[in-house]
């Protein structure tokens, strides 16, 4: 689904920014008038801050700051929040089981003691409180003030209705049944709560979360009239309350969508996952990720042990998905279990199976074929990668205006394409000065023919979905050296060049920490992150490394 842009307007005559956007037409059919509850945390400027707008063509608001950074953020939230307000409209009216009553109203619970007990205010703030709260459980008042998110300055309040012994006031008034004075008192606490989860439930269910939700302030106003007093002991209530799960299907799929939505993984991930997720479907039988199991997950792993699998592949692309996957479900409350956690695969390191680097003879090889018999797209690759250490999935997606000069050194930008290409990790992003046999041999000419676009690839589509363009190119790379007598099957033809660059990076005597950032390894400790270097102290290590350079330079057309 595509989410419209929204920025947040100033009305004539205001420095407060305002909040704009239109309603869906099929939400406006089931839910034109309706009011939804919208929650923005305090930030450095502005207190927390819950609003309950209507629903109508538009739906509108004061966002509450006259800051533009503060009014960006709290777009965002709200655009977050009426999207999941939306899915539960369209989704429609679910009843609730005893278990998630209870665990919505702890959220309720958990809210008032963490926004109120740094400053809890009197011991009559509370006692006040509970009383107006009994008073409308009961059914003795109907026109009672509901209950919002700032502190209950109710003192003047129950005391005016209820006199000094608010016991006493209470218990004079008669009793009833009406439920109007508990929906006006705790409505607006149960459909905040509602809203975070994105569900609507039926009007038995309200009843009995309105009832749970009186029951769990109550307890929260003990709480802090305790902190009134000076009491900070750990609060036994607070135990009592489970973590809320929704019930229903939680496709596999569908989660791995939600899951995709929010992460954008790169295209390849997306591919290589949902293989992994379609198989262990297909071994379970079903796709409801909350009737899998421990023993349905080994059985699975065994399964594809069983099929060929290496344990690398099983561990770190199957295994690996579903962790994920079961991770950010129970974060977002769809699940309250991993079934996934602690299996894998067996690992045996057998002699005669580690990838090996290519040889400095077989270097050389490689680059003298890629001169003579190579298209220029797959001569300046292999260079490339040669003279750097880099992936070659990083050279490839490599742009005119990737290429710079910094310092008076001459630099490729190591960064995700413009068009939607990705890197390994954050670490990948980095800035690698250019060999100087590689700018010697006409590197540049050859980036001033390109143009500012794509190096070694027509756009890709630019869909988070679809595999990016120069994956093809990297695959096509790996297929010609092949062909060309590179056959060993522990050196991998890409890739070789890497673990060849980093050996030589030892010979050479460059620190591990600073081929480390050349090659966009990952920092071996936090200290590592703190470490920094210029362009000219990398450009001098890349120079270390000795190039078998080929004699002869004849560049074929492409």
């Amino acid at each position: 689904m595509v989410i419209q842009m929204t920025s947040p307007t100033r009305r004539l005559n205001s420095t407060v920014l305002q909040f704009r956007r239109r309603v869906p037409a099929d939400i406006l059919r089931i839910a034109q008038n309706e009011r939804v509850v919208l929650h923005f945390p305090k930030n450095n400027t502005d207190p927390q801050l819950f609003i309950q707008p209507k629903l109508g063509e538009v739906v509108s608001f004061s966002l509450g700051t006259s800051s533009k950074l503060a009014a960006k953020v709290r777009t965002s939230i709200a655009v977050a929040q009426l999207e999941r307000a939306y899915q539960a409209l369209r989704a429609g009216q679910v009843a609730l089981s005893q278990r998630q009553i209870v665990a919505l109203s702890g959220e309720i619970y958990r809210l008032f003691v963490e926004s109120f007990q740094e400053n809890p205010g009197t011991p009559r703030d509370w006692s006040s409180f509970k009383a107006l709260n009994r008073a409308a459980r009961e059914g003795r008042l109907e026109n009672l003030p509901p209950i919002g998110f700032s502190f209950p300055q109710e003192n003047d309040v129950a005391t005016s209705v209820f006199g000094q012994d608010l016991t006493e006031g209470v218990n004079s008034l008669p009793p009833s049944t009406n439920s109007i004075a508990l929906e006006r008192r705790f409505g607006g606490l149960v459909s905040w709560v509602l809203g975070l989860h994105a569900i609507l439930i039926d009007i038995a269910s309200r009843y009995k979360l309105l009832m749970a939700v009186d029951q769990a302030v109550t307890d929260a106003a003990y709480a802090l009239k305790r902190n009134a007093d000076g009491d900070y002991s750990p609060d036994p209530r607070a135990d009592r309350f489970p973590a809320f799960v929704q019930t229903g299907l939680v496709s596999l799929q569908a989660l791995f969508d939600k899951w995709a939505s929010e992460r954008s993984p790169a295209a390849s991930t997306q591919t290589t996952w949902r293989t992994a997720i379609k198989s262990l479907q297909s071994h379970v039988g079903h796709e409801d990720a909350r009737r899998i199991k421990e023993t349905d997950v080994v059985s699975w792993k065994d399964g594809l042990v069983a099929a060929g699998l290496s344990a690398k592949t099983i561990n770190g692309s199957y295994l690996a998905a579903l962790n994920v996957l079961y991770v950010f479900a129970i974060a977002n409350k769809l699940l309250s279990e991993n079934p996934a956690i602690g299996i894998r695969a067996a690992t045996a390191n057998k002699a005669g199976t580690r990838m090996l680097p290519y040889s400095t003879e077989e270097v050389g090889r490689l680059l003298s074929i890629a001169e003579q018999k190579g298209t220029p797209r797959r001569r300046w690759l292999v260079w490339l990668a040669a003279t750097s250490g880099a992936r070659i999935g990083e050279i490839a997606q490599l742009w005119g205006s990737s290429i710079a000069r910094e310092d008076d050194i001459d630099v490729m930008r190591i960064m995700p394409a413009p068009d939607g290409g990705s890197l390994k990790n954050e670490g990948s992003e980095r800035t690698v000065p250019i060999h100087s046999a590689v700018v010697a041999a006409g590197f540049l000419e050859f980036v001033k023919q390109q143009g500012n676009g794509p190096l070694f690839y027509r756009r890709s589509s630019g869909k988070p979905t679809k595999t990016h363009a120069s994956k093809g190119v990297t695959n096509h790379l790996a297929s010609w050296i092949r062909e060309e007598g590179f056959s060993d099957p522990r050196k991998a033809p890409n890739h070789a060049l890497r673990h060849w660059w980093k050996s030589q990076a030892v010979d050479a005597d460059i620190q591990d920490s600073l081929a480390d950032h050349i090659q966009g390894h990952a920092t071996r400790s936090a200290a590592g992150g703190y470490r920094h270097f210029s362009i000219e102290t990398v450009a001098k290590a890349v120079e270390k490394i000795p190039l078998p350079i080929p004699t002869k330079n004849v560049i074929t057309s492409d």
